[in-house]
């Protein structure tokens, strides 16, 4: 994992939670997003924070979305992501459909349009540490990749079929699933997904 970006300074992972770690990425659950929500002292970067989990983009896309107003079809609700949003080698799929996005979803976009350009990945990663320190959170393996594994082990917890999670994420079925088989969420934390992903849409 390249340092730079993804930086852990002299951070520790968090003893109480080590079975929300993936390849070292840290997995949140609901409680955890909405105090490290809570602890970003501006709208833009919340609205930054609400774009990348609800969608679960990896932050190269979410980048290009910026520039890329078109990929958007406010008619249908729905994120197209051409070959050319993606880029990436390993990709299984050409191209992608992010549905099952909130009913008011164009107004985080017009939002993140509206705002400054979004910072390099690796601010992003220091920034996310550093919120995470004040709501309380280990920061260890906390980064752009969080937003990402996070929605995935939250669908996957919720019972989203994997086809449904695989088509939606670029990933093949043995990359996706293969990582999120030891998460123990509890109870709680599973109804509070539910109940989270319902809100957002991605659960109907």
């Amino acid at each position: 994992m390249n340092e730079l970006k993804y930086p852990k300074s002299n951070y520790q992972k968090d003893p109480e939670n080590l079975h929300l770690y993936v390849n070292n990425v840290r997995i949140l659950t609901v409680e955890e997003y909405q105090k490290l929500r809570s602890a970003i002292p501006k709208d833009e970067f919340k609205t930054k924070l609400d774009i990348l989990l609800i969608t679960g983009m990896r932050y190269t896309e979410y980048l290009r979305l910026y520039d890329h107003k078109e990929w958007y079809l406010e008619k249908r609700n729905i994120l197209f992501l051409s070959a050319e949003a993606q880029k990436k080698v390993k990709r299984k799929q050409k191209e992608r459909t992010i549905n099952n996005l909130p009913s008011m979803f164009n107004y985080l976009l017009k939002d993140f349009w509206q705002a400054r350009k979004p910072p390099l990945e690796s601010t992003w990663n220091k920034d996310l540490q550093r919120w995470c320190i004040a709501a309380g959170i280990s920061p260890y393996g906390v980064s752009a990749k969080t937003t990402r594994k996070t929605l995935e082990s939250w669908m996957i917890s919720a019972g989203v079929q994997e086809s449904t999670v695989c088509l939606r994420q670029g990933h093949d079925s043995l990359t996706s699933m293969r990582h999120y088989q030891g998460l123990a969420f509890s109870d709680d934390e599973i109804r509070d997904i539910k109940k989270q992903l319902t809100a957002w849409g991605i659960l109907k």
